[in-house]
């Protein structure tokens, strides 16, 4: 498939319609898209099968508020950078990894699942892997987005409004068990798997799977996303930012920023640069109309620092390449870190 001309004007409507509602059904897809079932399912699995569009579960609200995460500074030795980061994306507890453009090399994002773990990794593991030569973390307080509510927005109103889900039932809150874990890992491949396939391999009835999937959304702790290769919907660069300001704004600059079509991901830090923000840019010059914008919607802000991404690693489990296509993935693994923050 010619990369060039692999997405077109219906492809991306798909892909939103499933970043609206990643695990709707082909019929209510197919209904507001005027399509029958039989071709959405055509077209996502042509999507799918050339990996330029993948589905994958994410950890909910409730997980990334008693998780620890952690954004990475990595600086490496003089030509080791690209073997870094593919020895990092290899790690399920990395969920991104991406080159920057800066005064440091790499930048990832890290989560486990308590901060004796999460620092056990960054103050004994992370600074004996070869080719690393320091590291710089940053603790998140408040993960208000974690590149979940992106979308390409491309469907009109009404359209988003016919696909969003209804508010699930009321659930009891409980901490995820090994089953759940196991559904967790085995989503990550395949966000939009069946209950029956899950079935076999979880060992489980797909009645049982469905209802701990409709409970682990309900209470927040898994929520689903759909993405895809960004350059080739037009997206072709990225930025990080570091923004410092009082801490009384925190949380509505943070709101506000998560309503920006750009924004990709959004964090309070533990830190005097105390808002972590990542955007999606069409073309590396539109970073500066983008400063802009936030000087002048928020004037209590102080943009401190700023690199432009060079290449993205990996992007929630999944690793691309050059165009942004998924190549390999390795399952989420939030928990892996575990063990190692009880020993």
């Amino acid at each position: 498939m010619n990369a060039s001309a692999a997405l077109r004007e219906g492809d991306l409507e798909l892909i939103d319609a499933l970043q609206v509602n990643p695990r709707a059904s082909w019929a209510d897809v197919g209904e507001v898209l005027d399509l029958d079932p039989v071709t959405v399912a055509r077209r996502w699995k042509r999507l799918s099968d050339a990996r330029l569009a993948w589905s994958t579960v994410a950890l909910g609200q409730r997980q990334l508020h008693t998780m620890s995460v952690a954004f990475l500074e990595l600086t490496c030795e003089t030509g080791a950078a690209i073997e870094v980061a593919s020895e990092l994306a290899r790690q399920p507890h990395m969920f991104t990894v991406q080159h920057v453009a800066g005064s440091y090399d790499l930048w990832t994002i890290a989560v486990a699942p308590n901060l004796n773990s999460l620092s056990e990794y960054v103050l004994h593991q992370l600074p004996r892997q070869p080719g690393i030569t320091r590291v710089r973390t940053h603790i998140a307080t408040r993960a208000f987005d974690l590149s979940m509510r992106w979308r390409l927005r491309v469907l009109n109103f009404e359209q988003v409004e016919r696909l969003r889900q209804c508010p699930a039932s009321p659930a009891t809150a409980r901490p995820m068990d090994e089953y759940d874990r196991r559904l967790f890992t085995a989503l990550s491949l395949d966000g939009r798997r069946s209950f029956t396939d899950l079935e076999a391999e979880l060992g489980m009835t797909a009645r049982t799977v469905q209802r701990r999937i409709n409970r682990l959304t309900a209470v927040g702790d898994i929520a689903f996303r759909c993405d895809l290769a960004r350059q080739l919907a037009g997206w072709h660069a990225s930025a990080v930012l570091w923004l410092e300001m009082p801490d009384d704004y925190l949380e509505s600059t943070g709101e506000q920023l998560l309503r920006w079509p750009e924004t990709r991901t959004c964090a309070a830090i533990a830190g005097p640069h105390n808002l972590l923000l990542t955007v999606g840019l069409h073309q590396v010059a539109d970073l500066h109309g983008l400063v802009t914008r936030l000087r002048t919607q928020f004037p209590h802000a102080t943009i401190v620092d700023r690199q432009i991404v060079l290449r993205q690693v990996k992007l929630y489990g999944r690793v691309l390449d050059a165009t942004g296509r998924w190549v390999s993935a390795t399952p989420l693994g939030p928990w892996a870190l575990e063990s190692t923050g009880s020993q």
